[in-house]
């Protein structure tokens, strides 16, 4: 591209038709990660970036290495970012549609006609949809973490499952050992989405085998509830899902806060001790 070119698509740009067309995509199409969540891949980003560590300079200057730099930086910067930006997508959605059938029905003196009886609605498919969404998503933005890590030990691997066992033999072995205690930690939060032998996660059942619906929406007494299966006992229990779910989505930002951060440190420290 010629400069001349590059400045009028530059002068292209700044005019106000072409940024009103910018402005009114983003306004509809659009999503921003709040600034607390942007933090861990901000602290990725600028030790990739200020100055460039010697080890992607490498990469980058090798063809054979520099699908690494991709897997590596993009990997979390663009996958991992992403990939937990639509897990929070799906659970404002879930929350949205949460508030708006309570906001609805409580227009209706049902606890009245009911009395002491409980009914089960139906039809609560969009509720369904996000919610599988929610749980692929959530799964995803795991595995993107897994892969994007081990890009950085030049391996394909990733499974976040059983990342825990590649670290124990990954080389630099100081990087993995400063990873392995993390996974460790949060592993078990994510049993929802990560099979165990005969155990089928959620997401492998909503993926191969079954629809699987968000709960039962019930109408009582005690006004709206919540009915869901608890994958753990095969029993129901009465919850407000959006509860539930804001568990989840807090474990998995703390997971990526706690695991990018000490990635950087790690790698950082392996490279004052090469």
């Amino acid at each position: 591209m010629t400069q001349d070119v590059f400045k009028k698509m530059m002068e292209n740009v700044l005019t106000p038709e072409i940024h009103g067309c910018l402005s009114a995509v983003e306004s509809i199409a659009g999503f921003n990660l709040a600034a607390l969540e942007r933090q861990p891949f901000l602290y990725f980003h600028s030790y990739m970036t200020n100055p460039e560590p010697p080890f992607l300079k490498a990469w980058r200057s090798e063809p054979s290495l520099e699908k690494w730099y991709h897997r590596l930086v993009n990997g979390v910067l663009g996958d991992v970012q992403n990939g937990f930006a639509c897990v929070l997508y799906h659970f404002g959605r879930l929350k949205s549609i949460e508030s708006s059938v309570i906001e609805a029905i409580e227009r209706f003196d049902y606890r009245r006609v009911l009395g002491n009886s409980t009914l089960a609605l139906g039809n609560t498919r969009v509720w369904d949809f996000e919610f599988q969404a929610f749980v692929l998503a959530f799964r995803r933005c795991l595995d993107y973490l897994a892969r994007a890590i081990c890009a950085y030990f030049r391996n394909d691997f990733h499974s976040f499952r059983k990342l825990g066992t590649f670290l124990q033999t990954a080389k630099p072995e100081a990087v993995g050992a400063a990873l392995l205690p993390l996974h460790q930690k949060y592993v078990g939060h994510f049993e929802f989405v990560l099979s165990d032998g005969d155990r089928k996660s959620l997401r492998d059942k909503i993926s191969h085998y079954q629809f699987v619906p968000a709960g039962t929406v019930n109408l009582c007494q005690r006004g709206f509830v919540f009915v869901r299966t608890d994958e753990s006992t095969g029993g129901c229990s009465a919850v407000v899902l959006s509860e539930v779910l804001e568990q989840q989505v807090a474990s998995l930002r703390a997971c990526i806060r706690e695991i990018v951060s000490a990635f950087v440190d790690a790698i950082r420290q392996q490279q004052v001790n090469a």
